[in-house]
């Protein structure tokens, strides 16, 4: 697209006393492949997040290894309150006086 010159778009209205007014049009024309560049980015990148997640979810132990099945640290076989006892035993474990696995006793 060539630019215009000046004799183009500017425009004379009028002429009084010795002052010449004129009128210019100025036109912006935007381009949208710009935009939709953006947004072809923006997909890519988020294709690729997805892929690469996917990925490790599937390939591996996930994010975060461990045994789901166990939330506390009440089935661990350690004495973390340093108290003597061990899990089952310890009443930090034993919530209203029953055993619970996924209980956690805090350790000192």
């Amino acid at each position: 697209m060539a630019d215009a010159t000046l004799s183009e778009i500017v425009e004379e209205v009028t002429e009084e006393e010795g002052v010449r007014k004129v009128q210019v049009e100025i036109i912006h024309k935007h381009e949208e492949r710009s935009s939709s560049t953006t947004w072809a980015i923006a997909i890519g990148v988020a294709l690729l997040l997805g892929i690469g997640l996917f990925y490790i979810a599937e390939n591996s132990d996930g994010l975060l290894s461990g045994d789901d099945s166990v939330v506390g640290n009440c089935a661990d076989n350690i004495d973390n309150d340093s108290d003597g006892l061990k899990d089952a035993q310890d009443p930090g474990c034993r919530t209203n006086g029953v055993y619970d696995e996924e209980g956690y006793e805090e350790s000192q």
